[in-house]
């Protein structure tokens, strides 16, 4: 099983603040990581990890399809996650400054500077 990727949960967090649904956060999600395919699991396992929701908060996303054959209408699914996610925003607004906790480091040429000595 893959581990989310950190530029599709910061996108979804910036979708949620612009105030995109539920919904079109997810085709975004299928659209990323084309031609792979995206299953239920996946997209559950990707709002837990953007949005912080505890196991199961996410789960409505088994009822939904993208082409709108699932039990559950988009409407209805981005009533319900729409609620998780304003009730988790305390949690992923902050991991978000943060990067989840995870450091980001590019390196150029440039911009490498060593403290210390260098022991080969």
């Amino acid at each position: 099983m893959s581990i989310p990727r950190g530029d599709i949960t910061n996108k979804l967090r910036s979708m949620a603040r612009e105030g995109n649904q539920p919904s079109a956060m997810l085709r975004e999600i299928i659209s990323r990581l084309a031609p792979e395919s995206a299953d239920q699991q996946l997209l559950v396992r990707y709002f837990g990890e953007a949005f912080s929701f505890t196991e199961g908060q996410a789960y409505t996303i088994f009822g939904w399809l993208p082409d709108g054959k699932g039990k559950l209408p988009d409407a209805t699914l981005d009533y319900l996650l729409s609620r998780r996610i304003l009730e988790t925003r305390g949690h992923w607004d902050r991991a978000d400054e943060g990067t989840n906790g995870i450091a980001t480091v590019e390196l150029t040429p440039e911009s490498i500077y060593v403290s210390g000595p260098i022991h080969k």
